[in-house]
Order: C-alpha cells, then structure tokens, then sequence
C-alpha cells in the first residue's frame, strides 16, 4: 500500500487554485494524510454564474429544481461542492425560510451558533421567500463569514448576483449543520 500524500490547495474566488506542493506528516505509524481544521470551503465555480443576473428574473429552474441565480440554488451548489448532503431537498418546497423544517424533518440538526459549512438562514428577510448563505469563516467572537446570491438590495429588490459578507451577528438567523456526504 503507497503512503497517502496529500495535496494542498488554495483557491481565490474567480482566479483558480495555486499548488502548494505534497505535505506528508511522518510518525510512528509512517507516513499519514494531515488533518485540515481550518480549510477553505469551496465557494467559487457556481456552475450558473454565467447566466446571473438574467436567468433570476427568468425563473429558470436548475439541476436541484431551484430557480437559478437564487440564494436557494447558490447554497445547493456550495454544500454538493463541499460533499454535504443535498438528498434531502423537497421538491417544490424549498424556499429559505422553510429550510431548517425539511432540514429537521430529514434527521439534520439546526441551531444557533455559526460554523464552517453551515448554511445560514435569515426567515424573516425577503418576505415571504427569506434568504439563505453558505457560512464560509466564524471569528472568535461568534461573528461569521458568507458566501451568497441574490442579497436583497437596501431597497427589497432582487440582485440574482454573487456576494460575500463578513463579521456578521447572529441575530435573527438559524443555522443547518448539514454533514458530509457517505462515501
């Protein structure tokens, strides 16, 4: 059996990835793959951005039968992207603010504490829709970090574009831990 070498990889929204080069920790028990606590989520390579802000208005429909351009569509996309779950979704029923009860109602655990990977969940913005993020940071005060589409503008209008928010309070949102895909 060959030694696992892992490779490093940083990834800058819209430019591509840098190769750090193999990392392999040796012990004991030979050479072993690192353990990553504070790696990046992916966020950048939304298969739709292409056709955003056009397709939003357009209500064209996406591979998880969410409205491209969408936050709904957007935080679908992050967690396939990040090998969480998405075999949960309901047809039909899958506007943000709804999230956490098909969350629940599939055995996902919610809360109210951010953390990498969550998506986060504001059910009172955008009435009656509200909003959904992929939480991509938390600082060490309980604030977090986003990556998003379609943040409704100051004046409640639609955007259909890609944003990222950061050092963000908890209040008024609920988060879904959804976990990572079996293998």
């Amino acid at each position: 059996m060959r030694p696992m070498i892992a490779k490093r990889v940083l990834v800058a929204a819209g430019v591509g990835a840098m190769l750090l080069g193999p990392l392999v920790l040796e012990g004991a028990a030979g050479p072993r793959r690192p353990v990553a606590p504070h790696a990046l989520p992916v966020t950048a390579g939304y298969p739709y951005a292409h056709s955003c802000p056009a397709a939003g208005p357009a209500d064209t429909v996406d591979r998880w039968l969410m409205y491209e351009c969408n936050c709904t569509s957007y935080v679908a996309w992050a967690l396939e992207a990040n090998h969480q779950r998405t075999n949960w979704f309901v047809a039909g029923e899958m506007d943000a603010y709804n999230w956490p009860a098909i969350a629940r109602s599939h055995g996902i655990l919610t809360g109210t504490v951010p953390r990498v990977g969550a998506v986060a969940v504001w059910p009172r913005m955008a009435p009656p829709f509200g909003h959904i993020a992929y939480v991509t940071a938390v600082g060490p005060t309980g604030t977090f970090d986003v990556a998003e589409y379609n943040l409704p503008a100051p004046d409640g209008s639609d955007t259909y574009t890609f944003e990222r928010r950061t050092a963000l309070r908890r209040s008024g949102v609920s988060f879904i831990y959804v976990p990572r895909r079996a293998h």
